[in-house]
């Protein structure tokens, strides 16, 4: 990707951006007509400087909870609760002698997702009830997701049109909204579960690193994404 308004100290430049997360079902609590998940998920991902290979690690960031889901109806409910974390890479704080920021919270948040036809719609409000920084806690988002029917791009077959936009909102920046999207295609097996997908995408706020959670963010990129 290339950011436009670099948060870190590189300024305008090519930039790479590895992420895994997963998350796991562990145990069902009840079936049938109202089933409810425990699930346990986990996501890291890290950012690179593509233009100075001597202090390319810029941040690295994870997360891992605990996810409780219900489905009702046309809509899946869930109530998370995680840790998350963030690190500033050696080189990087050396080079630049930045400091590293305590970013360290325990959030509980409420989701809820309702799909109708090929469109789903989320929304999400989160609470840090423990941080080591003294922030606003609060923090709300929506989202709006359209994944097409398989042969729904030019070419056919297991090809599907991928659009994506979200608005995340915090506290802690005076709610200043933080717009990110996606559009492309994705291709799966026909359960839809296991596949890959080639997107666009872009970013214009404040930055999705905590090293740098105050600061600006603007970029447009590539992505391929597996889903495994």
């Amino acid at each position: 990707m290339h950011v436009g308004r670099g948060e870190s100290a590189f300024g305008a430049e090519w930039e790479g951006e590895a992420a895994l997360g997963e998350i796991w079902p562990l145990l069902a609590l009840s079936r049938g007509r109202l089933p409810v998940t425990l699930h346990l998920g986990t996501e890291a991902y890290g950012r690179f400087s593509l233009g100075d290979a001597a202090s390319s690690m810029i941040s690295n960031d994870w997360q891992v909870g605990l996810v409780l889901t219900a489905d009702v109806a046309r809509w899946r409910l869930a109530l998370d609760a995680y840790h998350e974390s963030s690190h500033l890479g050696d080189e990087y704080r050396d080079r630049f002698s930045a400091p590293r920021v305590n970013w360290s919270r325990e959030i509980v948040g409420l989701w809820a997702t309702r799909r109708a036809g090929q469109v789903a719609m989320t929304v999400n409000a989160s609470y840090a009830v423990i941080q080591a920084l003294d922030l606003g806690p609060a923090a709300m988002s929506a989202a709006i997701d359209y994944q097409g029917k398989p042969g729904s791009v030019v070419g056919g077959g297991a090809a599907r049109l991928i659009l994506a936009l979200n608005a995340d909102f915090q506290e802690y920046t005076d709610w200043e909204a933080t717009f990110s999207g996606r559009a492309g295609v994705r291709f799966a097996d026909p359960a839809g579960r296991r596949g890959f997908a080639l997107l666009l995408t872009w970013l214009d706020g404040i930055s999705p690193q905590k090293q740098f959670y105050l600061q600006k963010s603007r970029y447009v990129g590539v992505e391929v994404r597996f889903d495994l």
